[in-house]
């Protein structure tokens, strides 16, 4: 059952619980910050392995690496004694350390709605599932995967401890409810931490210069001396192969990014052993223009590509700084099907401490179930609920745009999973340059309000300024239809890009305002002569129509009988054709009369 909670910072309000929960107490798998607790330790007693050491003798330093070695191996494999539940989380500290000790940590319990301590949260990116270096955690071996581990040695202090919290350690990854449940606090996690520390990885000579780039530029000071300081440390081509360089890095694919930096306070980007801070970062990505490309350039012409990723990220930003709940859909799914995720359900759970639409996370539902459900909800409420609509204003040009945007996003021929036609598949990645909307990054700043969406709308309006039907319909054993009003106006007679019957190529007579959208793409021939392109798996005899207040059309596949005889069709995917009065919405506006109620499956 999905229920409604807007996501609003009220929902922190804390109020006093009657007892304390016993894992908050000194001695319940906690550690005390200073080291008092610690001064019985006599030097020569203490097995935790190092290998730095004053010893100028190099024979003593290796017989002593060797020693610590052996003892790291002897350690007995971490278990995790008790469940991270209620308000509480698990909190990594971080003992100090020269760069050749072992990291160590101490796992302490923090309450999420009243945090005692000031730490750090870590957004990383796993880059494997394979955690095959280890560190010590609560005297205990403890697998992390390399790029933690890089991390780990990157952030340590030599004298004091770092409080951090790591999902990899602070979340018992084999166990599906605490995940769940440490979802649903994530929230409060990161809205309370003292910043996110973003780390990119090891440096290289670009990211050094490019650190060095951002470090020396001063907001607002566009003096010749600042510009002359800023050309000797890199040239403009160094600077867009910098920029390319950091945004192809494996951490922007990550879906997690998107919550863990907009609900952040303050963030820090780390990229070795330099620092740079998040709002320069956008800067340089907001000044910098890629360099020009030839042919078709996912960097450019792919929904979620960095740019826009980073676009509708400074979006998110401004909407939490207002405490607002975000509410468009479009932008979740441009970001999610340009994303990555171990676990394909955090496709959905890694938006919900950002959304005001949500369920209880459940790593055990069937990810078709998942999917299906929260396509369905957000249609209803988008149509339905005005709480929903007053959380931002939306106008009947936003409410119809986003509704159509799950339809464009979806499709049969762009769908792994077994999910009815007009469900999104969030696991199928773009691939293709978009009809229905615009792939420019569009940064808009100021405003909390979702308006980050109108601005990369498409210039088509082939169904008409008017919604028709648009309705979910509850059949039996849960299965999910849609109706919605649509004409369709032709079918498809030959496919293929030299069709016999035609005088020259088709794909020759095809000339989109993007030429990027011809790439990777079908092109086919109707009936009435109208030549067009779409996805790869389209076939003589399906149609194509619009649907009322859509921006392009769509290609159909008549279910079960003839086109004449049936009104159940599968939504394949969206086209271009090439006839200004069917793409400028001209047909839709003089025969609007004809369309009717369609039922897609």
């Amino acid at each position: 059952m999905v229920s409604v909670s807007p996501r609003l910072r009220d929902s922190l309000d804390y109020e006093e619980p009657d007892t304390i929960d016993p894992r908050l107490s000194l001695g319940f798998s906690s550690i005390s910050l200073d080291s008092s607790g610690y001064e019985e330790y006599e030097l020569h007693d203490d097995r935790r392995p190092y290998s730095a050491s004053g010893d100028p003798s190099s024979s003593r330093r290796k017989r002593r690496q060797r020693e610590s070695d052996q003892a790291f191996d002897q350690l007995a494999p971490f278990e995790y004694r008790t469940v991270a539940d209620g308000d509480l989380f698990r909190l990594a500290v971080v003992l100090p350390g020269t760069a050749k000790q072992s990291i160590e940590c101490r796992l302490i319990w923090e309450h999420s709605k009243k945090p005692q301590r000031d730490y750090v949260c870590l957004s990383y990116c796993w880059e494997t599932v394979e955690r095959e270096a280890d560190i010590i955690v609560e005297g205990s071996k403890f697998p992390v995967t390399f790029n933690l581990l890089a991390a780990l040695r990157a952030l340590r202090k030599t004298t004091t401890n770092l409080l951090i919290w790591i999902d990899q350690i602070c979340i018992n990854q084999d166990d599906p409810e605490e995940r769940a449940h440490q979802v649903w606090s994530m929230q409060n996690i990161y809205s309370f931490s003292k910043k996110v520390v973003v780390w990119l990885g090891e440096e290289d000579d670009k990211t050094r210069k490019l650190c060095d780039y951002a470090k020396k530029m001063r907001r607002g000071d566009d003096s010749s001396k600042i510009r002359n300081t800023l050309n000797k440390t890199m040239s403009p081509r160094e600077l867009q192969a910098a920029i390319q360089n950091i945004l192809q890095r494996p951490y922007f694919q990550r879906v997690w990014v998107i919550p863990e930096v907009a609900l952040s306070r303050f963030t820090t980007i780390a990229i070795g052993p330099h620092r740079i801070t998040w709002d320069n970062l956008v800067r340089l990505i907001k000044d910098v223009p890629l360099p020009p490309a030839q042919g078709f350039d996912k960097q450019l012409a792919l929904l979620g590509n960095p740019r826009q990723r980073i676009a509708i990220l400074t979006q998110m930003i401004a909407t939490q700084r207002e405490r607002l709940a975000h509410t468009d859909i479009m932008q979740l799914l441009i970001l999610a099907k340009g994303s990555k995720a171990t676990d394909v359900r955090d496709m959905i759970y890694s938006f919900y401490a950002l959304t005001y639409l949500r369920t209880f996370p459940d790593y055990r539902v069937s990810v078709e179930k998942l999917y299906t459900e929260i396509a369905h909800y957000y249609a209803n409420s988008i149509l339905w609920d005005t709480s929903y609509s007053a959380q931002h204003d939306l106008s009947e040009e936003k409410r119809t745009q986003q509704l159509m945007s799950i339809l464009y996003s979806a499709g049969k021929l762009h769908q792994h999973c077994n999910l009815p036609s007009w469900i999104p598949d969030w696991t199928f990645s773009w691939y293709l340059s978009p009809i229905w909307c615009k792939t420019t990054s569009n940064f808009v700043t100021g405003s909390g309000k979702d308006e980050w969406s109108i601005g990369i709308r498409s210039d088509f309006r082939a169904g008409g300024p008017v919604r028709g039907d648009f309705e979910v319909l509850d059949g039996p054993h849960g299965a999910h239809k849609l109706r919605v009003s649509a004409m369709v106006f032709d079918t498809i007679k030959i496919i293929g890009a030299t069709p016999a019957s035609s005088p020259g190529p088709v794909k020759d007579s095809i000339s989109p305002p993007d030429s990027s959208m011809k790439y990777g793409r079908t092109f086919f021939k109707t009936r009435k002569g109208v030549v067009g392109v779409a996805t790869p798996g389209v076939e003589a005899n399906d149609s194509l129509a619009v649907i009322l207040g859509g921006d392009v059309p769509v290609v159909l596949r008549s279910h079960g009988g003839e086109i004449e005889e049936s009104r159940d069709y599968q939504l394949l995917c969206e086209c271009f054709v090439q006839n200004d009065g069917i793409m400028s919405g001209e047909l839709a506006r003089t025969n609007w009369v004809s369309a009717e109620d369609i039922v897609l499956i």
